[in-house]
């Protein structure tokens, strides 16, 4: 290995710790912000509204964001997403009314368009070819055990001590990963030539065959997909009667699941047909899904929380390795912009119409939906990709 080599691997590593402590920051409110949501009098239509708030400035940044990061220094942007993120968890705990919390998620969503995909940007052009899906598998690994992290910890804490304590934890969590990246992650240039492609449009990207069924798997996809966050701990507790640290335990086991497969099904996609990965996974997922509200205790409902993240272990290395992969040609911080923008846009619908869905039909009705267009997420993502 050259130095030069040893120098990218150092970087991804320290990278992959900073997407770590980042992501159990951000973990760690949501088993608490639906019901802190409640008891400042939100409704389900602002429930959802809460968790769209957060992508509609995260949807609206990312792209133009992920083609400055082609063109600047990743890190800088990094730093600069982190700085924000600690000043929001700060911010959490002095909400007064669900609107001021809708204003702080916006916030917030402006600084997670400056970390996640400027990240797997920096970590795609790290990837020897051929190894896309495992070492987006790593990625995935990092920021899923992060997340998995975040919840119990929060459950706990929320439990325990008070919903500010919570937001203080996240606080201090974001603050040490912005130290780390600060001191520790190296410019691109230190260790890669840093290639000047010419800027690329929404539209030149999804001209990529691969990329367009990409993005529109990802964008169906997502409109269910929020509903685990967002409606899960609301069934869990106000249906179920489950303790908010069980509702941290169940989101934190289904999220650790998912990670410790990330890797593993990452070095598979290298190996066999990425697109069967996603359709298999898409289905799993979707089944998890409509099984979940028939769930009438705690191991019947961590049983379907599994279901889904088995589904989600086989589909997103696949779909982040073909990010990947196309991105080395296309710029990684373009192509990463907009293939996590399709998530954002799915996740400003999906929470509000199912808000909608819940007010008007009940619960039932929210995971019923998320089931739904997990399948039809898997029909078009099948037709699009299939070569012509």
């Amino acid at each position: 290995m050259t130095s030069l080599e040893k120098g990218a691997a150092n970087a991804l590593r320290v990278l992959l710790l900073c997407i770590f402590m980042a992501m159990t920051g951000l973990g760690v409110i949501s088993p608490i912000i639906p019901n802190y949501a409640s008891d400042l009098g939100a409704t389900g239509f602002m429930i959802g509204l809460l968790y769209s708030s957060f992508s509609i400035s995260r949807a609206a940044l990312q792209a133009p964001i992920g083609r400055l990061a082609d063109r600047a220094s990743k890190k800088k942007i990094i730093v600069t997403g982190l700085a924000a993120y600690t000043v929001t968890s700060i911010l959490y705990a002095y909400a007064t009314s669900a609107e001021m919390l809708v204003a702080i998620r916006l916030f917030h969503g402006v600084a997670s368009a400056m970390v996640m995909p400027v990240a797997m940007a920096y970590a795609a052009e790290l990837t020897p070819k051929g190894k896309e899906g495992r070492y987006m598998g790593y990625m995935s690994t990092a920021m899923f055990s992060g997340f998995g992290s975040g919840p119990l910890l929060g459950g706990f804490l929320y439990e325990h001590y008070s919903t500010a304590a919570a937001f203080h934890a996240m606080s201090a969590l974001v603050g040490f990963s912005l130290i780390l990246t600060l001191i520790l992650v190296p410019e691109e240039k230190s260790f890669r030539k840093i290639e000047r492609r010419p800027r690329r449009s929404f539209r030149e990207i999804l001209s990529n065959r691969k990329l367009r069924a990409a993005f529109v798997y990802r964008l169906v996809n997502a409109l269910g997909r929020g509903n685990i966050m967002s409606f899960l701990s609301l069934f869990a507790v106000q249906i179920l009667g489950i303790s908010g640290t069980m509702v941290g335990v169940i989101l934190s086991v289904g999220i650790f699941a998912n990670a410790l497969l990330q890797t593993p099904m990452g070095a598979l996609a290298d190996r066999i047909n990425k697109v069967k990965l996603i359709v298999v996974g898409g289905l799993v997922a979707s089944i998890g899904y409509i099984y979940m509200i028939h769930t009438r205790s705690v191991p019947e409902l961590l049983l379907a929380r599994l279901v889904v993240s088995a589904g989600g272990a086989l589909s997103i290395p696949a779909l982040t390795a073909i990010a990947a992969e196309e991105g080395k040609k296309l710029g990684a911080g373009s192509t990463m912009g907009v293939f996590n923008t399709a998530m954002s846009l799915g996740q400003i619908v999906g929470p509000v119409f199912s808000g909608i869905l819940l007010d008007a039909y009940g619960m039932g009705a929210v995971f019923n939906f998320s089931g739904v267009i997990g399948i039809l997420s898997v029909a078009a993502f099948y037709i699009l990709s299939r070569e012509r």
